[in-house]
């Protein structure tokens, strides 16, 4: 089935600003709102449109699956929601995607605060090439999660609950 795709501009990294942080001393959430909130949102790789018209809401505290078979757009969708297809050349969007009631597509949406936020398992594990304990250690010595002292045994301690 072959559509016409009206040309859009291509995505452009948002300028960093502040997305409200989670922590004690942030603002809560907007109230009622979705975990995410998919709004008739398209996405193309160049003239190739992908997604049309992408509408539903996921609620808090629910477990939702996105099946379908390989190539449907299922990665490319959920690659969306943190924005990693921005690194992507010649991609571009319409519509909208709101994260706790606030778009990903702000032009004030801060990419790393939205990442920290928002992760993505992939189907193929692709750590670091560094060693077991540096893989597991990154995340949390990054984000200052806990006292350099104290990695060795945040790491021992995730991984035996990991029956590693």
């Amino acid at each position: 089935m072959s559509a016409t795709v009206r040309p859009r501009p291509p995505l452009v990294p948002a300028p960093r600003a502040t997305l409200k942080a989670r922590g004690p001393a942030a603002a809560a959430p907007e109230r009622g709102a979705p975990a995410v909130d998919v709004k008739n949102f398209d996405f193309c790789y160049g003239p190739r449109q992908v997604l049309r018209n992408l509408s539903f809401a996921i609620e808090r505290k629910s477990v939702t699956a996105i099946i379908g078979p390989s190539g449907c757009g299922k990665s490319t969708f959920l690659r969306s929601i943190n924005r990693l297809n921005d690194l992507i050349a010649g991609v571009s969007h319409n519509g909208d995607i709101l994260v706790e009631g606030q778009s990903v597509y702000s032009p004030g949406t801060d990419l790393v605060a939205l990442r920290q936020r928002v992760g993505m398992v992939f189907q193929r594990p692709n750590p670091f090439p560094k060693t077991i304990f540096d893989n597991v250690a990154y995340g949390p010595a990054l984000n200052r999660l806990v006292p350099k002292r104290d990695l060795p045994d945040l790491v021992e301690r995730c991984l035996r609950q990991a029956a590693l």
